[in-house]
């Protein structure tokens, strides 16, 4: 008899150690955003980051992001090179976070030469509600060929 009481207990401890799964729902549904370029005029520069790598050509990265009104945001980021480079290629992106990550929803990239630092800004309009934030991925290439990358972020703000 005992043997068939453990026997039972085991097989409901084995049953209940099952976990179900349930999958997400896919959500597919493309927005179309319109990214300008803008006058960096009103613009605030980004702070300092607290830890910076360790670069050959690139400084810092700085990124703001300010609202505009409900539905529209200004971008800008400022690549800081410490000598003249060959060329500066930053591509600026626009981040919402969906609730468990963060989303690249629109980017834009430019390159400039022969500069030690480059910065643009752009506005985004026709945003949906949620939590932005700007991030901008900055690569330099000196005269000699070697390039290297940094990438910054800026605070999130909610629309």
């Amino acid at each position: 008899m005992k043997k068939y009481i453990a026997m039972l207990l085991s097989c409901i401890l084995i049953m209940s150690q099952g976990t179900i799964i349930f999958a997400g729902e896919n959500d597919d549904t493309e927005v179309q955003y319109e990214m300008v370029e803008i006058s960096d005029e009103n613009m605030p520069i980004g702070e300092g980051m607290d830890v910076v790598p360790l670069t050959l050509y690139l400084s810092n990265v700085y990124t703001s992001i300010v609202k505009l009104s409900s539905t529209k945001v200004s971008i800008r980021a400022q690549a800081v090179c410490a000598q003249t480079v060959k060329s500066i290629k930053v591509t600026y992106i626009l981040q919402k976070w969906n609730g468990s990550k963060w989303v690249d929803v629109a980017s834009a990239t430019s390159t400039s030469y022969d500069v030690s630092n480059t910065h643009k800004s752009y506005s985004i309009s026709g945003l949906s509600s949620g939590k932005y934030r700007c991030k901008a991925n900055a690569q330099a290439t000196g005269y000699n060929g070697y390039s290297e990358s940094l990438v910054g972020y800026s605070s999130s703000i909610s629309l």
